[in-house]
């Protein structure tokens, strides 16, 4: 036990050293809000080049010096515990050190708590898992807005453009009838000195201020609530929670969801499941009807529209039973559910196993809600009318950023398949979780490929929904079967 004790000492009194001397601090000063664009552009181009890979550390404190690799930052994280190796939802404590931003962004040997996350990427991909952060105190992480404690880091595992769900919360992000969309962006992870790769930093999906910015009451007549579609309940995690304690389910038969209250929190419940399980019953059964004015009562149909757009063009492989978040705000006849944030989307966009090609409905086939909205006219108009007001827009300016990033930036994309060179084209047998992508991109071997193929898969994309939105609006009654072509 002492040996432990003294080991355990060795580290941070270790990782203290060496997060001072690499790299510069700004002490414990919170980093003042910046424009999203400028974190992209810490270093100075002439050096955001690559002449070979960079070495692999071995496993030990010796923190790989960042200097001479520009564009996206790098986060270091010392354990002594490897964060892949332990439970998924074991937290155990770390220190944390962020370089390549500026001196006024940087930081170096901050308390950290580490934890596994994630569904599939945990279960499948364990040369490469999610991780979430929390910190002793809310901060400022690569020039927020707002402070917070807790942060994620996606490992994009399943995409190998590694760019799919940064899109999506892109394309939120510029869609104006959405409550909350979490920032997003690339660094380079270390872990014990170790590089892990090109991960995406991103918010956690809370109500605290500058994120979802929900209010709590002990009355669960008044309190706000967010919520997910969650099918892992009824299925691989079936027992560890149960139904109408943990959980609740909506709507019947085949047609039965399960959904995870996420906020408030479960300690706090009095009553709380049992209104919130009512209320969505009652608009499954709105919805199901498919009269506009019920559906109109229960439903924020602008934040319907602007979410369905996003699930809809990226043809998201979830959306029907997965990682649908939404929340009730509002007071009185003002009550209803919003849709937000996105999430999860690195199988889409023709990353999907069965639903690949650009091509038919998808979003409004897979989920039931969707299916039976989308089927009511006065909603398909108002879905129609604001593709057209944002298909050369937001639309157009994701798809342009696609381009951009990973041409500006593909020394530092490239650098993940340094770490991880079985992912692109990799050949049989294969990775236990590459079963789970197409054809289409498990052949392409190169990231510049992955990229091209993304890019032609969204302009076929917005060019058939185009098409459909303005031009087979006659056919709606074919639109949720899927035989539109």
């Amino acid at each position: 036990m002492r040996k432990k004790i003294v080991y355990s000492l060795m580290i941070f009194l270790a990782a203290g050293l060496l997060f001072t001397a690499c790299g510069s601090s700004n002490g414990n000063d919170e980093p003042p809000a910046n424009d999203y664009e400028e974190v992209y552009l810490p270093c100075p181009p002439e050096e955001d080049h690559i002449e070979e890979p960079p070495p692999t550390p071995p496993p030990s404190l010796v923190l790989a010096s960042p200097e001479g690799y520009a564009g996206f930052p790098s986060l270091h994280l010392v354990s002594e515990l490897d964060p892949f190796a332990v439970e998924r939802s074991f937290w155990h404590d770390g220190a944390a050190a962020v370089w390549g931003t500026g001196d006024e962004y940087n930081f170096e040997n901050v308390p950290v708590r580490i934890r596994g996350r994630g569904n599939s990427t945990w279960v499948r991909g364990t040369e490469k898992r999610p991780l979430r952060l929390r910190f002793p105190e809310a901060r400022r992480m690569f020039g927020s807005e707002y402070a917070h404690r807790d942060w994620i880091l996606i490992a994009n595992l399943f995409d190998p453009s590694l760019i799919r769900n940064y899109s999506a919360k892109y394309l939120a992000g510029l869609l104006d009838n959405l409550h909350f969309t979490p920032m997003s962006l690339f660094v380079h992870l270390y872990i014990n000195g170790e590089y892990w790769g090109v991960y995406e930093f991103t918010e956690e999906r809370d109500p605290s201020p500058g994120r979802g910015l929900l209010l709590f009451d002990p009355d669960p007549t008044i309190s706000e609530y967010m919520f997910e579609l969650d099918g892992h309940l009824l299925g691989w995690r079936s027992d560890e929670f149960v139904e109408d304690e943990d959980f609740f389910v909506a709507g019947e038969g085949d047609a039965a969801r399960a959904y995870d209250i996420r906020f408030p929190r479960q300690r706090d419940w009095d009553g709380h499941l049992e209104y919130l399980s009512d209320f969505v019953r009652d608009a499954d059964e709105a919805i199901n009807s498919r009269d506009f004015e019920a559906i109109a009562r229960v439903i924020d149909i602008p934040s319907f529209v602007d979410f369905y757009l996003v699930q809809e063009l990226t043809k998201n492989i979830d959306v029907g039973r997965f990682s649908v978040f939404m929340t009730l705000q509002g007071q009185g006849d003002e009550r209803r559910i919003h849709f937000g944030p996105v999430w999860d989307f690195d199988r889409s966009a023709g990353n999907t196993l069965y639903w690949t090609a650009p091509q038919f409905g998808h979003a409004s086939v897979r989920n039931n809600w969707f299916r039976n909205m989308m089927a009511v006219p006065e909603i398909f108009d108002i879905v129609a009318e604001r593709w057209n007001e944002v298909k050369d827009g937001p639309i157009r300016q994701m798809i342009n950023s696609v381009d951009y990033l990973t041409t500006r930036y593909e020394e530092s994309f490239l650098r993940n398949f340094y770490r991880h060179d079985h992912i692109l084209g990799a050949e049989y047998p294969y990775p236990r979780w590459f079963v789970m992508l197409p054809k289409e991109t498990r052949e392409i071997d190169t990231h510049q490929g992955q990229v091209e193929y993304l890019l032609n898969w969204f302009e076929q994309r917005v060019e058939w929904l185009d098409d459909f939105y303005n031009r087979r609006r006659d056919s709606i009654n074919y639109w949720w079967a899927g035989v539109i072509e």
